[in-house]
C-alpha cells in the first residue's frame, strides 16, 4: 500500500491529545456518566477507557475474557471512578442484553458507548475461509449493532445518550487483504450517518448522538502486525515495511481523550459524521455543522463524472 495513494494532509495532524481535548480540559466534564467501552483489554479500547475514568465517568469495561481486563480496570481505578469489567462476545444478542442488564445493575443507567471491539486477518479473499471472513464481520458490524439495538429504547426512555463507533479510514478507502475489515468499518460509518437522521425522524436529535471515529495510527497486535508466512510465500513483500510501520506514531489516549470529548456532549454539532482523531475538532467545530452537511464532508459518498448526480 502507497499511503501517498490517499492524500497526505497539508494542515497538520494531531499525534497526541492536543489543548481542546487534554485531561486538564476535560477534567470532570463525564462526572457521574457511565461509559461502556468494549473490546477493553488493551490497546486502544484500554486507552478510551482511561480517558473516560479520567473525565469522571464510571465505567463498565467489557472483552471476551475478565482476565483480559484486570490491568485495564486497574489503571480506570487510579481515577477514582466505579470500573466494573465483564466478559461479553459482542457477537451474542443474548449475551450483550444480560451484561447490560448486569452493568445497569452494578453501576446506574449507561450514557454512553463505545464499540470498539474489532478483529482483523490480513489474507487475500481467495485464501481465506469464508467462516474466518465472516467472523471479522460480525464482530466490527454485527456486534456494534446488536448493541446499540439493546441499548437504544433505553436512550429513548431517558431522553438522551452517546453511542461512539470505533471505525476506521479503512473503511473509506480500497485496502487488497482486508476485505472484511474494510467492508465492515464502511458498514458502520455508513450505520453511523444513517442512525443518526433516524434519530431525527424521532425527535431524538441531537438529545441521542452518534459518532464514527478513526483511530489514528495505534501500533496494536491487529494493526502492526505482519503478513501470515503462507501470505508472504505466495505473493512477497507488499509493502515498505519502514513507511509502513511510520503510519503508526499515535498513542491511544488520542483516541481516548477524543471520545472523551465526544461523550461529553462539546462535539455534538459533528453528530453523525465520519471523524479522524489527528484532525483537531476546533477546526471541524468552526467550519460549522450547515457547512459540512451541505458539502457532504466527513461523510461517505461516490464521485461521477461531472453532469453525472446520484440522483433518486
Amino acid at each position: 500500500m502507497d499511503p501517498a495513494e490517499f492524500g497526505i494532509s497539508t494542515l497538520p495532524l494531531q499525534h497526541g491529545p492536543y489543548p481542546a481535548i487534554s485531561p486538564e480540559t476535560l477534567h470532570g466534564v463525564n462526572a457521574g456518566k457511565i461509559a461502556v467501552i468494549t473490546g477493553a483489554g488493551q490497546g486502544i479500547g484500554a486507552g478510551i477507557a482511561e480517558s473516560l475514568a479520567q473525565s469522571g465517568a464510571n465505567v463498565a469495561i467489557l472483552d471476551l475474557t475478565v482476565e483480559k481486563l484486570d490491568k485495564t480496570k486497574e489503571t480506570c481505578q487510579a481515577h477514582g471512578v466505579k470500573v466494573e469489567a465483564y466478559a461479553c462476545d459482542v457477537t451474542e444478542k443474548d449475551a450483550v442484553l444480560a451484561t447490560f442488564d448486569r452493568i445497569e445493575k452494578d453501576l446506574g443507567p449507561i450514557d454512553v458507548l463505545v464499540n470498539n471491539a474489532g478483529i482483523l486477518d490480513q489474507r487475500p479473499y481467495i485464501m481465506s475461509t469464508f467462516e474466518g471472513f465472516w467472523r471479522q464481520i460480525e464482530v466490527n458490524f454485527k456486534g456494534p449493532l446488536i448493541t446499540i439495538h439493546a441499548l437504544l429504547p433505553r436512550f429513548r426512555e431517558r431522553g438522551g445518550g452517546c453511542i461512539i463507533n470505533i471505525a476506521s479510514r479503512s473503511g473509506t478507502v480500497d485496502v487488497p487483504m482486508t476485505l472484511a475489515y474494510v467492508s465492515s468499518k464502511a458498514a458502520l460509518i455508513r450505520a453511523t450517518h444513517t442512525l443518526q437522521q433516524e434519530m431525527a425522524l424521532d425527535g431524538l436529535d441531537p438529545a441521542i448522538h452518534f459518532y464514527a471515529l478513526h483511530p489514528g495510527g495505534v501500533l496494536t497486535g491487529m494493526g502492526g502486525s505482519a503478513a501470515k508466512q503462507d501470505i508472504a510465500e505466495k505473493y512477497g513483500n507488499l509493502q515498505d515495511e519502514a513507511s509502513f510501520m511510520e503510519l503508526f506514531k499515535d498513542p491511544p489516549a488520542l483516541c481516548g481523550q477524543t471520545c472523551a470529548f465526544l461523550a461529553s456532549g462539546r462535539g455534538e454539532e459533528l453528530r453523525g459524521l465520519f471523524l479522524d482523531c489527528r484532525q483537531d475538532v476546533t477546526k471541524l467545530l468552526e467550519y460549522g455543522r450547515e457547512a459540512l452537511l451541505k458539502e457532504k464532508r466527513n461523510t461517505l459518498g461516490v464521485k461521477f463524472l461531472d453532469g453525472y448526480c446520484n440522483e433518486p
